[in-house]
C-alpha cells in the first residue's frame, strides 16, 4: 500500500524535481496533493484528511511553512527542505524527522524516506518519537540553548520573568503568557517561535492554542476513549482538550516513561 504524501513546495522546478525523487524511491508513494502557499496549506489541511508524511519546504512565498503549523494541529512526520540550516532545531521541535539542504539529492531523499519507514512501518504515528533521534543525529555535537526569561510588557512597564515562572503560552487574538501567581502578559512572538526558544522537557505543546509548562498541568481526565482533556494551575478558561496521540505520549511522558 502507497503511502498517502502531502508535498508543500512553492517553487515549479523544485516541486517537480521532489516529485521525481519521490517517484524514484524505493518506496511505494502517493502524492495527494502539491501546494505552494502557507495559507492554501492551511485550508487543505483542514478540509482533508490528514496525510501519513508531509514534505514540505521551510520558506514559503507567503511566509514560513511553521506557521502552517500553528494553524492546524499536526501530527504526521515531516521531512523539511530548504536552502538554509538556520531552522534545524525548529524544524525538529515540530514532528520532523529529517531536514534535507538543497539541492535535494536522491540519495538524500532516500535516507529520509528509508527513516520513515523504520520510524512509522505501519504508518502509526507516534507523536513522542518524532524528533529525538533526528535532532541528535542532526546536532550531536551542539546542546541548544533555551530562554530562562522574557521582558514583558505590563501597560507602559516591562517586567521581567523567569521561564520556570510561567504556567503557559496561549493564543486568543494576540499570544499572551499567564505566570505561575495568574499575571497575564501579552508576548510579541507566535507559539510556533516560542516553542523553538524553550526547553522541550520544561515545555509542551498541548494544542494550537496553548504551549504548557509541564509543572501547570495538575490532572488528565479521560474524555473520549485513548484521549485527554487537561486540569492547567492556574486555570485556563476553557476545557483542554489534545489529540489521542498527543495523550499518549504525554501520559508516558508524565509517568517517567519516555
Amino acid at each position: 500500500m502507497s503511502t498517502k504524501v502531502l508535498l508543500i513546495e512553492d517553487e515549479p522546478k523544485a516541486q517537480q524535481h521532489l516529485k521525481n525523487l519521490i517517484r524514484n524511491s524505493e518506496f511505494p508513494m502517493a502524492i495527494l496533493a502539491c501546494l505552494t502557499h502557507v495559507k492554501e496549506a492551511v485550508r487543505w489541511l483542514k478540509e482533508h484528511p490528514r496525510p501519513e508524511l508531509i514534505i514540505m519546504d521551510i520558506q514559503l512565498s507567503d511566509g514560513l511553512s511553521f506557521e502552517i503549523l500553528d494553524e492546524v494541529p499536526v501530527d504526521v512526520p515531516i521531512i523539511f527542505t530548504t536552502a538554509y540550516d538556520e531552522y534545524a532545531i525548529q524544524a525538529f521541535k515540530t514532528t520532523g524527522i529529517d531536514y534535507l539542504l538543497k539541492p535535494v539529492t536522491q540519495d538524500s531523499m532516500d535516507v529520509a524516506l528509508k527513516k520513515y519507514d523504520r520510524l512509522y512501518p505501519n504508518s502509526k504515528i507516534d507523536w513522542s518519537f518524532k524528533n529525538l533521534e533526528a535532532l541528535q543525529q542532526y546536532r550531536v555535537n551542539q546542546a541548544p540553548a533555551y530562554r530562562n526569561r522574557f521582558l514583558l510588557k505590563a501597560g507602559n512597564a516591562l517586567v521581567p520573568v523567569l521561564t520556570n515562572q510561567i504556567a503557559y503560552f496561549f493564543r486568543q487574538e494576540i499570544v499572551f503568557a499567564k505566570t505561575v501567581d495568574g499575571k497575564v502578559f501579552p508576548v510579541d512572538f507566535s507559539l510556533g517561535q516560542l516553542q523553538s526558544q524553550l526547553d522541550p522537557k520544561q515545555f509542551v505543546r498541548l494544542n494550537r492554542q496553548l504551549l504548557a509548562n509541564f509543572s501547570s498541568i495538575v490532572k488528565l481526565r479521560s474524555s473520549k476513549p485513548g484521549q485527554f482533556s487537561i486540569d492547567l494551575q492556574p486555570a485556563y478558561h476553557e476545557q483542554v482538550q489534545i489529540s489521542q496521540e498527543r495523550s499518549s505520549w504525554l501520559k508516558r511522558f508524565l509517568s517517567g516513561e519516555s
